[in-house]
């Protein structure tokens, strides 16, 4: 078992462009689904634009945190017309967003910087 952490992370704003960035990983469970909504809310209420989760260190991820990611991209899209992407490199966590059709929602890149680079083009 792989404990559950976020930590926001620092990214020079040159690159970032104005998007928020944060990293989620171990197991994102039901448990931990609470934290990740509040997490994100934090960003959302903060006027973030567009967002980039990076899951690069997650090992599993279940429906109810699939669900709060969903509920992000409502909740982004909304307020101001942003967009969720996330980074995801874990064989096992990617098959999951796939399966759960998230992938059709938010872009998945292997890099942050990758994902960066992809929302600072809409911002």
């Amino acid at each position: 078992m792989s404990a559950f952490y976020i930590t926001d992370e620092t990214v020079d704003e040159a690159v970032a462009g104005g998007v928020g960035v944060f990293a989620a990983g171990g197991e994102i469970d039901y448990a931990a689904s609470p934290l990740l909504h509040e997490h994100i809310a934090k960003y959302i209420n903060a006027g973030t634009r567009h967002l980039v989760i990076d899951l690069s260190a997650a090992t599993f991820i279940d429906s109810t945190a699939i669900g709060v990611m969903m509920a992000a991209v409502g909740s982004l899209h909304e307020a101001c017309g942003g967009r969720l992407a996330a980074v995801c490199v874990h064989g096992n966590v990617l098959k999951i967003l796939e399966i759960s059709g998230l992938q059709a929602a938010i872009a998945i890149y292997r890099t942050r910087e990758e994902a960066l680079s992809a929302l600072a083009l809409v911002a």
